[in-house]
Order: C-alpha cells, then structure tokens, then sequence
C-alpha cells in the first residue's frame, strides 16, 4: 500500500514537474526583413511575428505588417483541410512547417486572405522555426475555387531575422496603437 502511494506521488510530481514549463510561455516579437520576390510583393517592408515561446517551441499568434498597419490573428491549423495528404501531398512545399490558419473574423485577417492568395476565403500560413538570429520562411496556402477540396501554394515568402522587439513586462503591446510620448503630455 505504501509503494503505490510512493509511486502515486513520484508521478504526480514528475507530471507536475512537465507541465509546469510547458505552460509558462513568454510572449515574443521577431521583425523580418523580405528577400524573396514573393515576400517583397506581399509585405512590402516586411513583417513581424507575435509569438509565445515556451520549452516547447514556437507558436505564432499574430502576424502583422511592418510598413503598415495591418495584423492578422492567427489559429492552429489543420493539414486535412489542405485536402488530402495535406503538405506532404503538394510539390515544392515544406512539409515539417508548422501550420497555422489566419482567422479571417478577426482583425484585418480578410485583408491577408485577398493580398496572399486573390480569390480564395481561407488562408494558411506554414512557419519554419522561429528562432533568434534566424532566418524564417512562410509559405501562403489558399482555398482553390476550382478545386473545393484542394488547397493551393499562393506563395514561398523567404525572410532575414531582422531583430527583436522589447515587449514591456505589463504584456505585449498592440501595434496599432501609438506608443511614442505625446508632445502635450508631460515627461518624467
């Protein structure tokens, strides 16, 4: 009785012990400078990438335009809505991305679905790893009209690591909003 009531508690704080760091995540901001022609067509100034960081990885949770303001939340994503076999059924993709779907409810995520891929309703974005000092590759997915149950590549968007924003400690900020000191408010 005692040994399972050991082994009980052994496990119980080995699982405590994993779950603990894998749900402290830091949030992060990565800027990217564009170097493909289809990440310079479709970003102009280029991006940078809202994402918490834990022990884990990387999970990307907004993507916003760095020349303009213009942001698109994203939501996991799922390869069987790709169609079948999803990455690794198409050419010329990277199928060890991670997959994430633009939630087109929210914010401008409309705006990303007609600039990345005209004419569908769904957008995709698979990441490379997301790390410091690292380059970083997008590829845009859409819906095709012509073919309800297919996904298409809509475009390969290649990045250099630009640098790292400094979030204060209260949260990250929303880009949107002006942050720099007003010139009527006084300073400290």
């Amino acid at each position: 009785m005692r040994a399972a009531l050991y082994a009980l508690l052994a496990s119980t704080a080995l699982l405590g012990a994993l779950a603990g760091p894998a749900e402290a995540a830091d949030r992060r901001m990565f800027s990217y400078d564009p170097i493909s022609p289809d990440a310079k067509r479709l970003t102009g100034a280029g991006l940078t990438v809202l994402f918490e960081q834990s022990l884990l990885g990387a999970r990307p949770i907004k993507v916003l335009a760095t020349g303009v303001p213009a942001q698109a939340l994203l939501r996991k994503g799922a390869e069987k809505d790709l169609g079948k076999g999803g990455l690794s059924a198409m050419s010329g993709v990277d199928t060890d991305a991670a997959l994430f779907e633009v939630n087109g409810q929210a914010e401008q995520g409309k705006v990303y679905v007609r600039a990345f891929c005209p004419g569908s309703k769904r957008l995709w974005l698979s990441f490379s790893r997301i790390a410091v000092r690292r380059d970083l590759r997008i590829q845009a997915f859409g819906d095709d009209p012509k073919a309800p149950d297919q996904a298409r590549l809509c475009g390969t968007l290649d990045f250099s690591y630009r640098g790292e924003w400094r979030l204060p400690s209260g949260g990250p900020p929303d880009p949107n909003e002006e942050w720099t000191d007003s010139l009527s408010s006084p300073r400290l």
